[in-house]
């Protein structure tokens, strides 16, 4: 647990992540429904840690990915349960609350409060968990891909522009959160550009921030030392990295969300701001996945309807690149603002699903067992 000397603030932070895109793999040539009904056989050592009801659950996905992401989603539920609040996997029952969130009751002997939140898109399920024994705590967690969508996104944006296609999503941010999506304050880094001594000039900033087409070749006003030029930008690269600052904003209100217990027609939703956001770089591309820059200093402010804003400060909120493509979003709460500053978050646990899950898994149905 963080290193609290007085005690108030002593939560363990657990951040998990399960790639099952490599596992469980169904061989052969199947229609969809037929490949959910193969990994039974092929992920029966898996499936037969849960229980009837939650077998079936599995089950019935109409699509094997899917089916796989449910599977890793309960077992690192179970998972977190076990180990942390030393119940027998037997009897790491979960629940669920009227939003949806899965969640652990524990009987009134133990010393210990458990949340936890789930997340899981294109093939990677990530859980974070609070684990405290004095303070009230809740977590939040989402994931997105920002690969997933991409050509669907593509077509959308070619057709109308990115800032129309933007619009979409008016009823889910904030207006000053829409704003920085559509401008981005890029730099030259951020777009690639990489030229000892040169800067944007303030045309060359407004130039980015206007740019919404694809497709299209853009001359960048720059300093070079002082000395006025111009380079050469392809738009597509300015569209992605605005892509990606998007779901960099809505992976981080989403695990908000999560970790407040509401969906997205909270009544508060258009106010809350969470501002400062900077997507992190991805990772280099690799056969398995790796985690990479984590961002962390960002401003959350409420707003009135009298449009005062007061700032969210005992909450803290993380982003982190996984891979390409990933990106991870950890939320927590806590009563006690002023244990904030010393929760540490801790980095995200890549497990291996046979070591890291399934065996402790049986081991401690060998030991209930006796």
């Amino acid at each position: 647990m963080s290193d609290d000397t007085d005690g108030t603030c002593n939560i363990k932070v657990v951040k998990w992540v399960l790639d099952t895109r490599n596992l469980w793999c169904i061989p052969g040539n199947f229609k969809a429904r037929e490949e959910v009904q193969v990994l039974r056989k092929v992920a029966s050592r898996a499936l037969n840690l849960l229980s009837g009801k939650e077998q079936e659950s599995v089950l019935r996905y109409y699509h094997v990915r899917d089916a796989k992401m449910s599977l890793a989603s309960f077992l690192l539920k179970h998972l977190v349960i076990t180990k942390y609040m030393s119940i027998p996997w037997t009897k790491s029952l979960i629940s669920i609350d009227r939003y949806g969130k899965p969640y652990f009751i524990s009987d009134e002997s133990q010393p210990l409060h458990l949340d936890f939140n789930v997340s899981h898109q294109a093939g990677v399920v990530i859980l974070i968990a609070a684990i405290t024994n004095r303070t009230e705590v809740k977590v939040g967690a989402d994931i997105v891909c920002v690969d997933e969508r991409r050509q669907e996104n593509y077509t959308q944006i070619d057709v109308s522009g990115f800032f129309n296609w933007l619009s979409i999503f008016e009823e889910v941010f904030a207006d000053i959160e829409l704003s920085s999506i559509r401008g981005g304050s890029l730099s030259l880094e951020d777009v690639g550009i990489y030229l000892q001594g040169a800067q944007l000039t303030s045309m060359g900033k407004d130039i980015l921030d206007r740019c919404e087409r694809r497709n299209q070749t853009i001359s960048l006003p720059i300093l070079t030392n002082g000395v006025p030029s111009e380079i050469q930008l392809e738009s597509n690269i300015v569209i992605d990295v605005k892509l990606r600052q998007f779901y960099a904003s809505w992976c981080l209100r989403e695990s908000y969300i999560k970790m407040t217990g509401e969906a997205l027609s909270a009544p508060w939703l258009r106010d809350l701001e969470i501002l400062q956001v900077k997507a992190p770089k991805p990772t280099k591309k690799t056969l398995v996945l790796r985690t990479g820059e984590k961002i962390n200093n960002f401003a959350i402010n409420l707003k009135s309807k009298e449009s005062t804003r007061s700032c969210i400060t005992n909450v803290t909120m993380d982003l982190t690149s996984l891979g390409l493509d990933y990106l991870l979003a950890g939320a927590i709460y806590t009563a006690e603002y002023e244990c904030v500053p010393k929760i540490d978050t801790g980095e995200w646990k890549i497990l291996d699903a046979l070591k890291d899950v399934i065996e402790v898994a049986e081991a401690s149905l060998n030991e209930a067992n006796g």
